[in-house]
Order: C-alpha cells, then sequence, then structure tokens
C-alpha cells in the first residue's frame, strides 16, 4: 500500500499543478471556446484532486480503496467539441495555440504517469483505478487537440502534429 500511497501523492500534485495551470490560462486564452474548455478541465482537475485526497485519506486509514465515479461530462465535452472557433486575428490564434500545446502536453504526461503507474501495481483494483484515471486524461487531453485542430484547419496549418 505504501507505493500506492506514494504514486497517489505524486499524482495529487500533477492534478493541482493542472488545476493551477487552467486557473491561470483561463483568462490569457482569446478564444470564448477555450475559456469554456479551460473553466471546465480547471473544475475537472479540482474534482480529480478531491478525489485522488480522498484516496490518500483511506490508505492512511487502512481502508480499502473506494470504488472509482466517473466524473466525465461527455454530453459537456461533446457540446464543446461541435462548436466553432470565435473570429479571432491569426496572430492570437496562435498566441492561443502555445497555451493549448502547453496543456495538451500536461495531459499527455498524465496519461503516461497513469498509464506507468497502472503497470506497477500487482493489485487488481488499484489496476483499475489508475486505469480511469488514465482515461479521464485521455479525455482532457482529446478536447485540447481538437483545440488545435480547429486552430489548424482555420487557417489551413494542417502539419500533421498531433496526430
Amino acid at each position: 500500500m505504501e507505493k500506492i500511497r506514494k504514486i497517489l501523492e505524486v499524482a495529487l500534485n500533477f492534478e493541482k499543478s493542472g488545476q493551477d495551470f487552467y486557473r491561470m490560462n483561463m483568462e490569457k486564452v482569446n478564444q470564448k471556446l477555450a475559456k469554456e474548455i479551460f473553466k471546465y478541465l480547471m473544475n475537472m482537475e479540482a474534482s480529480h484532486v478531491k478525489y485522488i485526497q480522498s484516496l490518500i485519506d483511506e490508505l492512511k486509514d487502512g481502508k480499502p480503496l473506494l470504488q472509482l465515479q466517473d466524473y466525465s461530462d461527455e454530453m459537456f465535452e461533446k457540446r464543446l467539441q461541435s462548436q466553432a472557433l470565435s473570429e479571432s486575428t491569426y496572430k492570437s490564434d496562435l498566441a492561443d495555440l502555445s497555451i493549448f500545446r502547453m496543456a495538451y502536453l500536461i495531459e499527455k504526461d498524465f496519461v503516461e504517469y497513469y498509464e506507468k503507474a497502472a503497470e506497477k501495481v500487482e493489485d487488481e483494483s488499484s489496476k483499475a483505478l489508475f486505469i480511469t484515471l488514465r482515461d479521464w486524461e485521455k479525455r482532457h487531453a482529446e478536447m485540447i487537440k481538437s483545440l488545435m485542430e480547429k486552430i489548424f484547419e482555420k487557417h489551413s496549418l494542417d502539419l500533421g502534429f498531433y496526430g
């Protein structure tokens, strides 16, 4: 259980930093759609922080880990992905693209971390926990990737970076 606790403590710090990233950059992005997605992701990361903290607390108390609840809001995610970008300049879209790229890489790092965590634990319920957390982060990465693709499309910049 010590290994799982340490993995969760690192995950907790990752999730907190992700939440802070979205909070700090929500007002920096120009696209209205991006602001909505960043607010959504900030709130999702906050729910991950609470959930992971509750898991750490349970481990400290010697209790078995809680079963996961899926915090995803697929209807919200699909609605955001189907929205068009607002009119903006090429320069402001490029500025947003830099922030989106950082967000995408953060989410990809989370995916990789949870994937490796699942490989390192032997307990099947812990493995399932980390796979579910990985899948949550994959959905976040896909949302960010969708934003980047919309900017590439808008400006005919399909360079195949994130395929």
